[in-house]
């Protein structure tokens, strides 16, 4: 009897500590959406998109900017007083005192973009929370190829196929980092050596 208690407890513990995290995953997503080829000296309108699934409270978060390449774009985008805002410039969007996030929604903050240089940029947007001194939540990676001039600009991308390169750099707070996964590890292989001793040398 003994011996299927500590086995339960083994598998409970063992889902605990991977199922829980990993479902954390997909609390929080980012879309860039846009249709047909950016090219320079061209205003393309875009639209920023932050989705929530059954997603954590936070008090107080606010949306990072930051961009990488060739020249520094304008990323313009009009706030609730109609005062438009360059997010390259300022590096954030929201007020700073920031703003809540709860459960299922969808935020959508349209923008004009207008790249001065032809080339790849990386733009990382990252969520992050005010009250924790501004500790990022999670983030994604999004490439922009900006061409020299226009080669299917009547084409339009489905929703999310604008994103050349979606990748979560980091996992909401209620996730977990690689190095917390290799720490949960340690702790089910302590926990598999007790339960084996238990049943293997005490009885």
């Amino acid at each position: 009897m003994k011996k299927i208690g500590y086995l339960t407890i083994s598998i409970l513990m063992i889902f605990v500590l991977f199922c829980i995290p990993v479902n954390a995953a997909s609390e929080f997503e980012f879309e860039l959406r846009y249709t047909g080829d950016v090219v320079i000296n061209e205003t393309k309108d875009a639209s920023v998109i932050l989705k929530g699934t059954n997603a954590t409270t936070y008090q107080k978060v606010r949306v990072k900017i930051e961009v990488d390449g060739p020249s520094t774009p304008k990323i313009i985008a009009t706030d609730s007083l109609n005062q438009e805002i360059d997010l390259a410039q300022t590096g954030y969007w929201g007020p700073e005192e920031g703003f809540a996030v709860a459960g299922t929604f969808e935020n959508e903050t349209p923008v004009k973009v207008t790249f001065l240089a032809a080339g790849t940029y990386t733009i990382k947007l990252s969520l992050v929370n005010v009250d924790g001194g501004e500790t990022e939540i999670m983030s994604e990676t999004f490439e922009v190829e900006v061409l020299e001039d226009a080669t299917n600009t009547n084409e339009v991308l489905e929703p999310g196929n604008a994103i050349e390169n979606n990748e979560i750099e980091e996992l909401p707070q209620t996730g977990t980092s690689v190095g917390k996964y290799i720490i949960y590890i340690g702790i089910v292989a302590l926990l598999i050596g007790f339960v084996y001793y238990k049943v293997h040398i005490k009885n």
